[in-house]
């Protein structure tokens, strides 16, 4: 079996994201530097870092996944230093929970060992974690060696 990638969340629209919120606190802080503004400096400086460390926080899980023989390779973006390649015999589930402010809505994610992806509404969200369980157990199992 070849290699498949799945996409949970579009990773374009995920780096666009980062880039731009990014971007937009390096612009202010280069602004800062050009008008010698220590106190601006020193807060767009602490900003980048609130960027970095939202990016690569428990809030923002992976958004493809890409299984093969070799492993199960988790991208979480660009800004992000948590993209990872996992064995291919790592553990899986599918997890759920309700959100928004009356609990009203059903959202998923899937674990990946210890690596959450990018939560998504129930039905095809579900349906498509499950594809990727799928993939990750067909890879696992003897006749695929």
């Amino acid at each position: 079996m070849t290699s498949q990638t799945f996409i949970i969340k579009s990773l374009y629209v995920q780096n666009s994201i980062m880039l731009i919120s990014l971007g937009a606190v390096v612009f202010f802080l280069l602004h800062a530097v050009l008008k010698k503004r220590v106190k601006h400096i020193l807060a767009c400086s602490i900003w980048i870092l609130i960027v970095l460390w939202f990016f690569n926080s428990q809030f923002f899980g992976f958004s493809t996944v890409s299984v093969s023989r070799g492993g199960v390779e988790l991208n979480y973006g660009i800004l992000s230093f948590r993209n990872v390649s996992l064995p291919i015999d790592t553990s899986w589930k599918i997890e759920t929970y309700f959100s928004g402010f009356k609990k009203m809505k059903k959202l998923c994610f899937l674990r990946i060992g210890n690596h959450q992806s990018m939560k998504m509404r129930w039905g095809r969200g579900y349906h498509l974690l499950q594809d990727i369980g799928n993939a990750i157990d067909e890879m696992k199992s003897p006749k695929n060696s």
